[in-house]
């Protein structure tokens, strides 16, 4: 279980608990990209471990078992990659 807490400079927060290492990656990379800060940790052990961005996408990497989940990490990337590029433009 990963819990992932989103907050922006207006003070709005949100918290999530995912189960998916991938749906974290994701919501982390969108939360990046709109000016958000974000921090996620794993709450399964004790104790708690923070994770970073990269610690995020190797969980996710490691744990994707199916070419289906490996489609999906590599489509989250290729989407932030993209949105990324977009706002450099």
């Amino acid at each position: 279980m990963i819990w992932l807490h989103i907050s922006g400079p207006t003070g709005v927060e949100a918290e999530f608990t995912v189960d998916s290492p991938t749906m974290a990656v994701d919501l982390a990379l969108r939360s990046q990209r709109a000016g958000l800060i974000w921090r996620a940790e794993t709450r399964n052990d004790d104790p708690v471990q923070r994770l970073s961005l990269s610690s995020l996408r190797a969980l996710a990497a490691s744990q994707a078992q199916t070419e289906a989940e490996r489609g999906l990490l590599d489509q989250i990337e290729w989407q932030h990659s993209m949105q990324s590029w977009f706002q450099l433009n």
